[in-house]
């Protein structure tokens, strides 16, 4: 095993160590809990908003109240959702399932770090960095760590257009109530179209 196996394999070990100690259930109710958090953040956006206005004045509002609104709905719901996670957790510990758990943990743990891994070679060969022929020769884990995140990435193009429906759906539904209710902040004047006349 050379140098740059070494390398690899400590991150590796550590994400196994680490998902061993989540566990199963906390990684992916991790991953669960952004996505859901996104949507409850996107549905209730309005609401957020409506309960921070009165505290905002008008042109701070305009500016930073979609994001503040977001992130009031966001950033608790995914705490929720850890914390539901964490209290099973607790609960499994000591059972079958809890030994599972671990296991399975560990499992997701060193494929998160396989694909950051990638992800980082992926990064130094787009920005023109090679690394010296003689360091990957003979290598084990290098060959196999370096096409996991252009595999993942472009699985996952594949599915964009299909899971970003939503956002299209608030930006349609609210951004453009927004830009036709009030000033635009960035003073960009938008073009006039028929079903919009001035008024």
């Amino acid at each position: 095993m050379k140098l740059l196996d070494v390398l690899i394999l400590i991150p590796l070990l550590w994400g196994a160590v680490n998902g061993y100690r989540k566990g199963l259930l906390i990684e992916i109710i991790g991953v669960v809990g952004f996505v859901v958090a996104m949507i409850v953040g996107f549905k209730f956006l309005g609401l957020g908003m409506e309960i921070l206005a009165p505290h905002l004045s008008a042109t701070l509002a305009r500016r930073i109240l979609p994001y503040i609104g977001f992130s009031v709905i966001f950033f608790p719901t995914i705490f929720l959702l850890n914390q539901f996670g964490y209290s099973i957790r607790r609960s499994l510990r000591y059972t079958i399932l809890g030994t599972f758990d671990s296991l399975a943990g560990a499992v997701v743990g060193i494929f998160t770090w396989v694909f950051g891994t990638s992800v980082f070679f992926w990064l130094l060969s787009t920005i023109g960095v090679k690394i010296p022929a003689h360091r990957t020769e003979g290598t084990y884990l290098f060959p196999l760590i370096v096409p996991v995140a252009p595999t993942v990435i472009t699985a996952a193009v594949n599915w964009m257009p299909a899971g970003s429906q939503l956002i299209r759906d608030w930006k349609q539904e609210y951004l453009g109530w927004h830009q036709n209710q009030t000033p635009n902040p960035v003073g960009i004047v938008p073009q006039q179209h028929d079903s919009f006349p001035p008024a």
